[in-house]
């Protein structure tokens, strides 16, 4: 668990979404691209893509090659049936493709985090109204977790949170493909997020701007509340109007409002 844990719960109640009743949190779940992070998925994911491709292309290895297996890990990843940690599913593919093995390839992957990562953060731009939830939420005793895909280590993850200006320090734990074992909408995520976090999921808020990945959040009971400044919706995923939903100045504004308990 990252981050400094919260002794004891505090509830707050928020407006109601249509047709619903009011509820009390004590605990809020953050995504992170396009939510906590302002950014444009497919222009994060090519700026990342070239980026690795030169980092190993700069240490003699198949970029190609390198592209195609890192490609399969993830696709691994997203067929995690549970049994291992995410982190384990994307090794055993990658080694598959590239030979060797996962002790031997994921320090230069973690050289590649710590000294170039940074830069694909150049298609990103700070909102600080992001850090202006993050900082009324916890005036107010509020546990926050950031619930982002967990196909990047702990590493990328903190990055990216430092891209939106928030300190990882912040969060009681980040979802990552070493703790993970299943990643969204399915319910095994969101139910080892809130085992992690010690909580049922009538107590979560869960904060996304995917309809579909984030609104997987509601299947275990948590409340949901879209950020619509770069909303992704898609067919098979929830109707955004008919729960709470709002930009992040807004969403902002509605932690502001909430009473301190």
């Amino acid at each position: 668990m990252t981050g400094n844990c919260a002794t004891a719960h505090s509830e707050i109640t928020a407006n109601p979404a249509p047709d619903a009743g009011s509820r009390t949190y004590t605990t809020v779940f953050f995504d992170l691209d396009g939510t906590l992070l302002p950014v444009d998925t497919k222009e994060f994911m090519q700026t990342y893509m070239a980026s690795i491709d030169r980092f190993m292309a700069e240490h003699g290895l198949d970029a190609h090659a390198g592209g195609e297996a890192l490609f399969a890990g993830v696709m691994a990843m997203g067929q995690n049936a549970g049994n291992v940690t995410n982190r384990d599913a994307f090794w055993k593919v990658f080694c598959e493709h590239m030979g060797k093995t996962a002790e031997e390839w994921e320090p230069l992957f973690n050289e590649y985090y710590l000294t170039r990562f940074d830069e694909v953060g150049a298609v990103a731009q700070a909102n600080p109204d992001a850090a202006r939830a993050v900082r009324a939420l916890k005036e107010r005793g509020y546990r926050l977790a950031v619930t982002t895909m967990p196909m990047f280590p702990q590493v990328a993850v903190e990055a990216r949170l430092r891209w939106a200006g928030l300190d990882p320090q912040d969060f009681e734990f980040l979802t990552t493909y070493e703790n993970s074992t299943s990643v969204k909408p399915y319910e095994a995520y969101y139910a080892e997020a809130l085992n992690r976090a010690g909580v049922t999921g009538e107590e979560v808020l869960m904060v996304g701007n995917h309809n579909r990945e984030d609104g997987g959040a509601t299947k275990v009971g948590c409340d949901i509340y879209f950020v619509t400044d770069h909303l992704i919706e898609t067919e098979d995923g929830l109707d955004v109007s008919a729960h709470k939903h709002g930009t992040m100045a807004e969403f902002a504004a509605f932690c502001e409002a909430l009473p301190a308990k």
